[in-house]
């Protein structure tokens, strides 16, 4: 399954996502000039500390580009207990109706059992946010169509999309839903530049170092450099996604944190000249 029929891969969503932690000077412009761009939602990660707290920074894109719907990709729920969440969302006044909620299981162990109560919790205190499950293996695809309203990728290709789909519609039929209304979205890592290539693969391989990925390239059986985006027409290679997938959430994967870097990836892919400035 590719996508929903009668639906072109060019206007699917298209998404920007940074690593937290970034700070005002940096999002602020960046949000905007994401806004510019046309791209529909601004996503960060979170790794449950006070230094990369995606909740905060989307609350300074928020302010910054308030037409952007916000994807947090994702709350570890072994760091960030159901309440926290809601309580920190209460503080941060992060409007509910534009909010893309990811949850995972972080670090634990029983991750099936954690992120299944996580999402009925949620689901409990936030009725009508939009729940995104993080999800590698088979049983949290399932989960995700049983229990959420989407299911978050990462570090896939579009034919692992696919088998994903199939999941998450078994998940799905368990609870008498159908498998369209659950949004499937994935994080695709973009680099341009000297050594994009490289930093993709190394990249990659820091995730390999632990054993749900490891067991989650072993399954794709792809390459490094098959996975992710790369150098020059980025719109391009991210064609196969966009089919594939309900959204796209670009990852930025620059060198450094220099603006710029951000700002020519977020323009690449988008497919605008970086030379273009911003306001044009």
């Amino acid at each position: 399954m590719a996508g929903h029929p009668g639906q072109s891969s060019a206007r699917r969503p298209l998404g920007f996502g940074v690593t937290a932690g970034l700070g005002d000077e940096l999002l602020v412009p960046l949000a905007r000039e994401v806004e510019r761009l046309g791209y529909g939602s601004f996503w960060a990660n979170d790794l449950g500390r006070p230094e990369a707290d995606g909740l905060a920074d989307l609350a300074i894109v928020h302010g910054a580009a308030p037409s952007l719907k916000l994807g947090v990709g994702v709350l570890p729920l072994d760091r960030r207990s159901p309440r926290e969440i809601v309580d920190h969302l209460s503080r941060l006044g992060l409007p509910i109706d534009r909010l893309l909620l990811g949850v995972g299981a972080g670090g634990a162990t029983d991750s099936l059992r954690v992120v299944r109560g996580g999402l009925l919790e949620l689901r409990r205190l936030l009725p009508t946010v939009r729940l995104y499950a993080a999800a590698l293996g088979p049983r949290m695809c399932q989960l995700g169509g049983e229990l959420a309203d989407g299911v978050l990728l990462n570090w896939t290709v579009p034919e692992r999309v696919r088998w994903a789909r199939e999941q998450i519609a078994t998940g799905a039929a368990t609870a008498g839903r159908t498998p369209e209304s659950i949004k499937v979205w994935a994080y695709v890592r973009a680099a341009v530049g000297r050594g994009a290539r490289e930093r993709l693969d190394a990249e990659a391989r820091r995730y390999v170092e632990t054993r749900a990925y490891r067991r989650a390239f072993r399954a794709m059986n792809v390459p490094f450099d098959q996975v992710g985006v790369a150098g020059a027409d980025l719109p391009g290679q991210l064609e196969g996604y966009r089919a594939a997938l309900d959204g796209v959430a670009v990852r930025a994967l620059p060198s450094g944190r220099d603006l710029s870097e951000f700002m020519t990836i977020a323009r690449a892919a988008a497919g605008v000249a970086d030379e273009e400035k911003a306001g044009a």
